[in-house]
């Protein structure tokens, strides 16, 4: 059949359909119409009939029941409506089955459009996925420098994950990049980037900028970093706080300005790292320090209580806090207690020598040490050999007049310490002369050494010429002392 036969045919169907649905309409209508108000009467014309006046209806007033045919009539209209439809419905089915073919090819055209329609909305708002972005961050992202400074361990830090915050879509080439030849969209990416090393973390933001060409996101370059926000997991490196101990003792002599400075006197003492207090959410760490200074015959001993804080910012410790013990500037002398034997090594005097002390040798015991603001002390007892005479024409063995100091009582007061510990003791006055005791713990030639000295002066009368005068002899004799041995 030709196309202007079957466009007739059609228009031919929809005529006898439509016809079909009039007649329904009329068999649905009522048998007899329904009288109005005001119409004129079967004996009346009805350009007579006269028109009826009702007075106003009262709202409250009762209304009369409807006529028994009102609702027969509602029934008729609903029907006729609904005939009507069924019939607009059976054309439309008709007209399908009759064109069926183009009904399906408007149908998979609508389909079409409505795929592409959903492509080009899919395009418009798509942005790159979190897949894809958190590959570009490892990959363009560079990993923080981790310098633990002077008191932090050095690390080498490893990427731990990326965090993908949020992905944005836009028009225009993000600030800072240069637009693209054919891009259809740009993106932004925020991310956060972690990292970890010993005893230290660091999150990096970025954001990553995206243009959309030829269906594919690529990134582009020039990432913007937001920064890095550090987080210690554990305390200090020890080791270098123990090599920079001194910065922390000239800190401490800034606040108190004492003599002698700390730093100096600590110079090349021992250090060692006594405790440790690391506060994981404070970021803190408080070391306490010990500082000794051992030499032969004293001590010093300083305790630095430290508080370190980490920085966020820059991934440091530095120094919050620091204070050093009350004792750290007193001279500990415990080394010199316990028995001291002397070994005889000379005699000075003006005239002949009596050696008495060589036989007689020295022990001196030490046994106490007093530290105060304005002396030294030492106390013990010396025994020895007092020479309480004149000088022998010769030098002898031993003279009339040695004296044996059975454990005298001395007490000691610091004299000198610019070479050595030197210590003078007046011995009790006795009948026969004057003695005293001198200690002196380190000697310039060795500052290991120990050596003690005993002076002896006599006083007597003597005559030149016949005429009197008094002449004293004075005697020093010295000896190496050894620290005796514990029976």
């Amino acid at each position: 059949m030709s196309e202007p036969e079957q466009v007739g045919r059609d228009e031919e169907v929809e005529r006898d359909t439509g016809a079909e649905a009039t007649a329904e309409m009329a068999d649905a209508a009522p048998a007899e119409p329904t009288a109005e108000l005001g119409t004129a009467g079967p004996e009346t014309p009805a350009d007579e009939a006269p028109t009826e006046r009702r007075p106003p209806v009262d709202a409250t007033a009762p209304r009369p029941a409807a006529p028994a045919g009102e609702e027969t009539r509602l029934r008729d209209v609903g029907g006729t409506v609904m005939g009507y439809l069924r019939g607009r419905a059976r054309v439309l089915s008709g007209l399908v089955r009759r064109h069926r073919g183009a009904t399906v090819a408007l149908a998979l055209i609508a389909c079409v459009a409505a795929a592409l329609l959903g492509v080009a909305l899919f395009r418009a708002l798509a942005v790159p996925d979190a897949a894809t972005v958190e590959a570009d961050a490892r990959a363009t992202l560079s990993t923080p420098e981790c310098s633990g400074g002077t008191y932090g361990t050095d690390a080498t830090l490893v990427t731990k994950g990326v965090d993908v915050r949020s992905v944005s879509r836009s028009q225009t080439a993000p600030e800072g990049t240069s637009p693209q030849f054919g891009a259809a969209g740009y993106a932004t990416a925020e991310v956060v980037a972690s990292y970890a090393g010993q005893g230290v973390t660091a999150d990096q933001g970025a954001t990553l900028s995206y243009a959309l060409v030829d269906g594919t996101w690529t990134i582009l370059p020039g990432a913007t970093n937001e920064g890095v926000t550090w987080h210690a997991t554990a305390g200090v490196d020890q080791s270098k706080v123990l090599s920079n101990v001194h910065l922390l003792l000239e800190r401490v002599d800034a606040a108190d300005a004492g003599e002698p400075p700390l730093a100096e006197l600590y110079a090349n003492a021992a250090m060692a790292i006594e405790s440790e207090s690391f506060d994981e959410e404070a970021q803190t760490d408080t070391l306490e320090v010990s500082c000794v200074r051992t030499e032969a015959f004293e001590t010093y001993e300083c305790l630095l209580t430290v508080t370190f804080s980490f920085s966020q910012t820059t991934g440091q410790w530095g120094v919050s806090q620091v204070e050093a013990s009350g004792t750290a500037r007193e001279r500990n002398l415990e080394a010199l207690l316990g028995t001291w034997s002397g070994e005889f090594r000379s005699q000075q005097t003006d005239g002949g020598k009596c050696l008495a002390a060589r036989e007689g040798g020295l022990t001196v015991e030490v046994l106490g040490v007093s530290v105060g603001e304005d002396a030294v002390m030492l106390s013990g007892y010396v025994s020895g050999v007092a020479h309480y005479h004149a000088n022998p024409a010769d030098d002898a063995a031993s003279c009339k007049g040695d004296v044996a100091l059975g454990e005298v009582h001395f007490t000691a007061r610091l004299e000198s310490e610019d070479e050595g510990l030197v210590f003078v003791a007046e011995l009790p006055e006795d009948v026969g002369g004057d003695a005293s005791l001198t200690l002196r713990f380190g000697t310039p030639e060795d500052p290991s050494a120990a050596v003690a000295e005993v002076r002896s002066e006599f006083t007597y009368d003597d005559a030149i010429l016949f005429i009197p005068y008094e002449r004293t002899a004075t005697y020093v004799d010295s000896f190496t002392l050894l620290r005796a041995e514990a029976e």
